[in-house]
């Protein structure tokens, strides 16, 4: 999700891991190990099984709450939902679900969303790619959605600058996913508790969005 991730020759970086990294992770006394960006449902199943102990972000969902995975801390990041279209789209605002009626729209396999974005009359186009954002932009342009939706507006803005592609983001009337850090259960005792103090601290007094701002392009 980036500009908050970005896979790299040496790995993972971008926003959030470089907050993580200096930090959090000093608050904690622990030096994070990234992986390489996987798709969403493979995530799930690796942080439910334990084969990794922690992923900075995840929105709660029943079927994570059923695997025991643990929410730690409080919500520090909110994120705003939006749709991307094409900058002559005739949408020019979303109301309600009736106005997303007969409009394909893209998104991933497995990502949460919110009640407003399954009701009936929207039609969800899902693609199940790591580099899933690049691929329904890529179907934007050629028409074969009419829309992609996302979380928040900076990752589509990162990917179109980088493809040199223009799109018009619309924002949606919802409230977006709130993330939190989470744990697999198999997590060491007093690990999550770690995290929550460092947290607390961290995160205070816009730390966050100073980062965000120096790796997002301009709105």
């Amino acid at each position: 999700m980036a500009p908050f991730v970005v896979d790299g020759p040496n790995g993972p970086g971008g926003a959030l891991v470089e907050f993580f990294d200096n930090e959090i992770a000093p608050r904690m006394g622990v030096r994070f190990e990234w992986e390489r960006p996987t798709t969403m449902a493979r995530l799930e199943t690796s942080l439910a099984t334990g084969r990794i102990l922690f992923t900075p972000i995840l929105a709660k969902t029943p079927s994570r709450a059923k695997s025991n995975i643990l929410f730690a801390g409080a919500v520090y990041i909110r994120l705003e939902p939006c749709l991307a279209v094409l900058p002559d789209s005739p949408l020019k605002a979303v109301n309600s679900p009736a106005d997303l009626e007969n409009i394909s729209i893209g998104w991933v396999q497995s990502g949460a969303l919110p009640e407003f974005m399954m009701d009936k009359r929207i039609k969800l186009d899902q693609v199940g790619n790591i580099d899933w954002t690049s691929v329904n932009l890529k179907k934007l342009k050629l028409g074969r959605i009419g829309a992609a939706y996302f979380s928040n507006p900076y990752t589509p803005l990162f990917f179109a600058a980088q493809a040199g592609m223009r799109i018009r983001i619309i924002n949606m009337p919802i409230r977006g996913p709130q993330l939190y850090g989470a744990f697999a259960p198999s997590a060491p005792p007093g690990l999550a508790e770690r995290y929550a103090r460092a947290a607390q601290e961290a995160f205070a007094h816009d730390r966050f969005s100073q980062y965000i701002q120096k790796a997002a392009p301009n709105r």
